[in-house]
């Protein structure tokens, strides 16, 4: 994160205020483009190509209504699996989405300033989002209703949860799901960077992580990195066409560039963080500390809530996925 965060701020200025000189740029050209982390990646894969459209099982789009303390959840593997690493990654990730559910504390954080550097005139908004969950140590917490493996060597899981009674603080872990997005907008330029981030903590740093996504988008490109903390490679880019979604537009097929998981995260996410933006937050101006001769007219917007959901469907439009969650009242 922290890298991808470095990176950004360095992008920004150079799309702004103008290029770089060509020799220079040429310099950081062959050193980023020849380094060993770069060549190994398969950036784009023509695996699937010529597979047909795959369909989804009919719980994916009307999933059983979530009673009491038990509770529905979907989970979705990478694609380019093999069957048993797919259902063991579909599972856990059904696992998360199924605590987060039942409850989860959503952090929201909004700057909003008017950058006047060198008369650029943007105004920028720049913001962070973390929703947190406990996942219990303890396993079988939950049953398997269905799963389903589909051409593009994706599995899809449909678990009901039963969360235990009583579970020690040391026997839980963390789990965040992150949004950090920055918009620059001018009269000019448009640009705006997101990372969407899951990780289930490990017990120690040293560990890996049980689940780390992180999916980064820079205007219409995105890359997706999948695995554990130390050992996470990069999900490649495929073209993955699936039939059988409820369409909100004329489209009779959804095109997903990195197989359904990376779009059903990020709208579930959206749709969490969408529900608490609709509570009330408390505004400081932020005017004394952090107004400068660049910056001014400094915002924040600061919000923290408890919630639960239920998962309801999911449809497409635009070769997006869209998962409808509906808020519960705490218990």
């Amino acid at each position: 994160m922290k890298k991808l965060l470095i990176y950004t701020f360095m992008l920004i200025p150079v799309w702004c205020f103008g290029q770089v000189d060509k020799t220079k740029f040429e310099e950081i050209f062959e050193e980023e483009t020849t380094d060993s982390k770069y060549s190994k990646r398969e950036n784009h894969s023509g695996a699937y190509h010529y597979v047909s459209p795959q369909t989804v099982p009919a719980w994916f789009i009307n999933p059983p209504v979530s009673n009491g303390n038990e509770v529905y959840a979907i989970g979705i593997s990478n694609p380019g699996m093999d069957t048993t690493a797919a259902l063991e990654q579909a599972l856990l990730r059904a696992e998360i989405l199924a605590n987060v559910f039942r409850k989860s504390t959503t952090q929201l954080l909004c700057d909003f300033f008017t950058n006047e550097m060198q008369h650029s005139n943007s105004i920028v908004f720049e913001h962070f989002a973390r929703v947190t969950a406990k996942l219990p140590r303890q396993k079988g917490n939950y049953q398997v209703v269905d799963t389903y493996r589909n051409h593009f060597d994706e599995t899809l899981v449909l678990i009901k949860y039963l969360p235990p009674k009583k579970v020690k603080s040391n026997q839980l872990q963390t789990i965040r799901l992150e949004l950090y997005r920055n918009e620059i907008d001018s009269k000019t330029l448009g640009v705006y960077e997101s990372i969407y981030e899951l990780l289930v903590q490990p017990e120690s740093v040293e560990a890996d992580a049980m689940e780390f996504f992180q999916l980064t988008e820079l205007g219409n490109r995105s890359d997706v990195v999948s695995g554990g903390t130390k050992k996470e490679h990069q999900v490649p880019i495929y073209s993955l066409k699936y039939s059988g979604l409820p369409m909100a537009d004329s489209a009779s097929n959804c095109f997903l560039s990195h197989g359904l998981w990376k779009d059903y995260y990020k709208s579930i996410l959206l749709q969490i963080l969408e529900r608490a933006r609709e509570k009330p937050e408390n505004i400081s101006f932020l005017s004394e500390n952090y107004n400068s001769e660049n910056n001014q007219n400094l915002t924040r917007g600061i919000s923290v809530n408890k919630m639960r959901f239920v998962l309801s469907g999911v449809q497409a439009k635009q070769n997006e996925l869209s998962v409808k969650l509906q808020e519960l009242p705490l218990e």
